[in-house]
């Protein structure tokens, strides 16, 4: 594990480098906790945003607020909605308020025609709305930013490399080859805090109505009664730039 660890020091320190302008993308989940320490450990300046969306649990945005503070993150918080939320709302963090015209009316039509939330009937476009573009926002000034992906999270992530590029914006994977109990080892042995999901047993975690605990396969939670079971909300697989 020591020498994943220093490898992935060397993929970020190489990426510092090379991309003036860098930043880590930081969902709070535990793989996110462990590259966010491994960079600040690189560079303790070094930029982090967060994506958040209305249907993250309360209990991530404390986590938020908490290690934000704990890590000396500086977070920056990108957002679709038309306030703070009240469990946001700390003078210490920047949040930027994104448009909700077209969310809502997908939503509104979505729930008119169905009954039916737009995650449960169209969970792609949700995530599309409240996830992919919002991060296409935050990473439009950068050359390159940090993610705490891993390929033994599930199928959807076997293929992925250490370092990708897509329409001139390049990724860096510093801890892809890392597995699940060597996540928790390193959480474990640094002393971080962990989202207090995980201790309801839960093992990916993102929007409340979309996480569900207790499955055999690491991701198998996510979207869990959709044909995206499992699968990726778009970050990871589409042209941000």
């Amino acid at each position: 594990m020591e020498d994943k660890i220093e490898h992935a020091k060397e993929l970020i320190e190489d990426a510092v480098r090379n991309y003036p302008r860098i930043a880590v993308a930081c969902s709070f989940g535990k793989d996110s906790m462990v590259t966010v320490h491994l960079a600040k450990e690189v560079d303790p300046n070094i930029k982090v945003f967060s994506v958040m969306t209305q249907y993250h649990p309360r209990e991530t945005f404390d986590y938020l607020k908490l290690m934000d503070k704990k890590m000396n993150l500086g977070i920056t918080v990108y957002m679709v909605a038309d306030s703070v939320p009240e469990a946001l709302k700390d003078g210490s963090l920047e949040v930027r308020l994104l448009p909700t015209e077209e969310f809502n009316q997908e939503a509104s039509q979505i729930e008119t025609e169905t009954g039916n939330r737009i995650y449960a009937i169209n969970p792609d476009e949700c995530c599309q709305l409240l996830k992919v573009e919002p991060t296409k926002v935050a990473v439009s000034s950068l050359d390159a930013w940090i993610t705490g992906l891993r390929n033994t999270e599930g199928i959807t992530r076997v293929d992925f490399k250490e370092i990708e590029e897509k329409g001139g914006l390049i990724k860096i994977n510093p801890i892809l080859t890392f597995t699940e109990a060597e996540i928790w080892r390193y959480i474990a042995t640094r002393g971080i805090e962990p989202h207090p999901w995980y201790g309801k047993g839960y093992r990916s975690l993102g929007c409340a109505p979309c996480s569900n605990p207790g499955e055999e396969v690491e991701r198998g939670g996510r979207w869990k009664g959709t044909s995206k079971c499992g699968g990726e909300c778009g970050i990871h697989t589409q042209r941000l730039k």
